[in-house]
């Protein structure tokens, strides 16, 4: 049996969580209460200790959420080496894995590289130091939040990058140590230009509030509360910007973040936005919601309930309040308790479910929780205590709906909220009754707290849904609750979704540049285009791995000790070439070597290695055309819809989007009949206003507004096409 992973707070340099040190105006109201990478592929080498490694175990409870000094400690003063990428080879026998983002910068090393073990978290700083150049940091890129983790032996620590007194988002970097206390590991989505000095602000939070308001529409209100000035990042630059939240209104079964957060430079400029399910609250000030639990007192209750069409039994525990009398769907061992949804998202109260008789509750209500109290104990059974692995108090709001009372047809995973870890989910809807789905929200709890971040688009979406579909359906095997053997997700809700063994059940992609597959937008985050650039789509790409490595031998029990230990390693930025270490990293940390040729084979046959756009755009199917649509600069093609319409159907057949090469590709059916392809241009990212619209021409040379010159078109199967470049 392997040791259990223990996790530590080793020390609270400054708040940790993004968001939880943004700069909010004193007068604001209270808050409410309650890619074309290039990276070499070699084999890791990792020494391992023969001895077992004694950790140091904080427990919930004794955790110290005062100690908050301002400033970072200084470094030890030492002559730190500034490494090349060649050094660290050599300090590796040329088996370090160096993966590179989009912008030159290194982003993940597998490997040592640091001359000696290190002491601590504030002695691990002088590792960064050493490959400073490395991640393309300029001075001023301290101080960092820190706390760590131990796990079998090796030790993680997490650092949150901040400019002055702001949290810079989704900018963290993990440091493994491994065995013998050497930096082993590293994996950063550290901004890179911190030494800028921030304009002053042309506009003021309620300004940022309206243009948000203004470029999305009608039906999206705006949380103002959390309005505030934050540091937002895009491909490593740093910029201040104001953040606005708004509730979102993507009505979709399985879309699963109820916010949206945008970011709005200080002169006025929109610049970005994308789906969340976090709020920003301080996840470690004490709100003092354990007191809802110190005067109840569980008793066990069972009952049966049919989940499609086979009587289950489900044994729950409800506790009796002393203080009231009555009764509430409430653990107060696991911390978890049912609330009203409208009650505490649109009046900012807590409306416990309560009833007189035990007998009395809705019996939806008590499978979802039953569900929720499995999702603990799996996480609990490999050390993890709630989602933050500190035992946080969760909270379960049943009867998810809009402002108006309308039933949202959804579980989903609302944040950290005010002490809380917030879970929500549509009264009478069978999702709340697979322990596969409700273990994919809980996970994407589990995931967040430790990237201490989330970018919810592209890859980085779709990774981030793979490994709750991942963990989601492992949990429902390890705990018995399923005898599918296809590990498909929801079969037990009776609206199965989605199929890891054989994702082309569901229309889901195997590999890059398939049928299926979603191509990777600039647009995608801001319209909502495309499942947001096929964050649920795509997830396939990755979900389907961990079908191989079970099919391949790993168990049940490998496979979660091996997403648990990558889930460690990983920050918001991490793309397929990051993931690709990261599992490498993982095999070895977890004791399983022999899978990295299986994962190298994967990542070679599903396209994943690489420039998956191109791979993309050169990937071709037996009965269909590839097309290729250049436009003529990023600023063209940013707000162009590219749909080819069906003669023979009548309408549109389907639309895409520019890839970030500035390429538009897609797969057009061979099927003798005549199609046309046009491109719609709009005046911004919510798409609703309409510019202009052109179309092929009859010899397909040029694009044209003439509807007397139009191309029709018949594709031929396996042929790959460029037309002519959009201006």
């Amino acid at each position: 049996m392997k040791s259990r992973k223990t996790r530590v707070l080793a020390v609270l340099l400054v708040l940790s969580l993004l968001g939880a040190a943004c700069s909010k105006s004193s007068d604001t109201k209270e808050k409410k209460k309650t890619e074309d990478t290039d990276y070499e592929k070699h084999s890791m080498e990792t020494k391992e200790s023969t001895e077992e490694t004694t950790t140091e175990t904080t427990e919930p409870s004794q955790r110290d959420t005062s100690v908050r000094p301002v400033s970072t400690p200084t470094p030890t003063p030492e002559p730190i080496p500034m490494l090349t990428a060649a050094d660290i080879q050599s300090m590796n026998n040329n088996n370090a894995l160096i993966v590179y983002n989009e912008v030159g910068n290194v982003s993940t090393i597998v490997g040592r590289f640091f001359h000696r073990p290190v002491a601590d978290e504030d002695d691990a700083i002088n590792a960064i130091k050493g490959v400073q150049e490395l991640l393309g940091l300029q001075t001023g890129y301290f101080p960092f939040a820190v706390y760590g983790e131990r796990f079998q032996g090796y030790t993680v620590y997490t650092y949150q990058q901040m400019k002055e007194d702001v949290t810079v988002t989704n900018a963290t970097l993990k440091i493994v140590l491994d065995q013998e206390g050497y930096p082993c590991m590293l994996q950063s989505s550290l901004a890179s230009n911190l030494d800028y000095t921030p304009s002053s602000p042309t506009i003021t939070e309620k300004d940022a509030e309206e243009i948000v308001l203004n470029n999305m529409g009608s039906g999206y209100r705006v949380l103002s509360e959390y309005t505030m000035t934050t540091v937002y990042t895009d491909y490593a630059k740093a910029q201040h910007c104001y953040q606005v939240y708004t509730n979102s209104l993507i009505d979709n079964a399985s879309f699963d973040m109820p916010y949206i957060v945008h970011f709005i430079s200080l002169d006025g400029e929109y610049i970005n936005a994308y789906p969340t399910a976090f709020l920003p609250t301080d996840p470690f000030a004490d709100y003092g919601q354990d007191s809802y639990f110190k005067d109840m007192v569980p008793t066990d209750y069972s009952f049966t309930i049919n989940v499609n069409g086979n009587q289950v039994d489900i044994t729950i525990p409800i506790s009796k309040n002393n203080v009231d009398g009555k009764y509430y769907l409430c653990d107060p061992d696991r911390k978890i308790i049912v609330a009203d949804y409208y009650s505490f998202e649109f009046k900012g109260q807590l409306k416990f479910d309560t009833q007189d008789d035990p007998n009395s509750f809705d019996a939806a209500h008590m499978v979802n929780y039953y569900y929720y109290t499995q999702a603990y104990d799996f996480y609990k059974e490999f050390n993890i205590e709630s989602t933050d692995g500190f035992g946080m108090p969760i909270l379960i709001l049943d009867g998810y709906c809009d402002e108006s009372g309308r039933a949202i047809k959804n579980c989903c995973n609302m944040g950290i909220q005010y002490g809380w870890s917030v879970f929500a989910a549509t009264d009478g809807y069978s999702f709340g009754h697979s322990l596969d789905l409700v273990g994919h929200e809980y996970t994407h709890g589990v995931t967040f707290y430790s990237k201490q971040g989330v970018q919810y688009y592209n890859e980085y979406g779709a990774i981030n849904e793979a490994y709750s579909d991942i963990m989601g359906n492992i949990m429902e095997m390890y705990m018995g609750e399923t005898s599918d053997t296809e590990w498909a997700i929801g079969e037990r809700s009776g609206d199965e979704c989605r199929s890891m063994s054989y994702p082309y059940k569901h229309y889901q992609p195997m590999y890059v540049g398939d049928l299926y597959y979603i191509s990777t937008s600039p647009l995608s985050y801001l319209s909502g285009l495309d499942d947001k650039g096929g964050v649920h789509d795509n997830s396939s790409l990755l979900s389907h791995m961990c079908y191989y490595l079970y099919m391949n031998g790993m168990s049940l029990e490998d496979l979660t000790w091996f997403f648990l230990a990558s889930i460690e390693m990983q920050t918001p930025n991490a793309d397929y070439d990051d993931f690709y270490a990261i599992f490498v990293a993982s095999a070895r940390m977890t004791g399983h070597e022999e899978i990295i040729p299986l994962l190298s084979d994967y990542w070679e046959s599903t396209g994943l290695k690489g420039p998956r756009e191109q791979t993309a755009e050169n990937t071709t199917l037996e009965g269909y055309e590839r097309i290729n649509i250049p436009f003529y600069s990023a600023k063209v093609g940013a707000y162009c819809v590219v749909e080819v319409y069906s003669v023979a159907l009548g309408g549109r057949y389907l639309y895409t989007t520019m890839q970030w090469d500035g390429i538009a590709t897609f797969l057009a059916p061979a099927d003798g009949t005549w199609f046309l392809i046009g491109i719609t241009e709009f005046s911004d990212a919510s798409l609703s206003t309409k510019v202009s619209e052109k179309w092929l021409n009859h010899d397909l040379t040029a694009w044209t507004d003439d509807p007397n010159d139009l191309g029709y078109i018949v594709f031929e199967s396996g042929k790959i096409t460029t037309f002519p470049t959009y201006q």
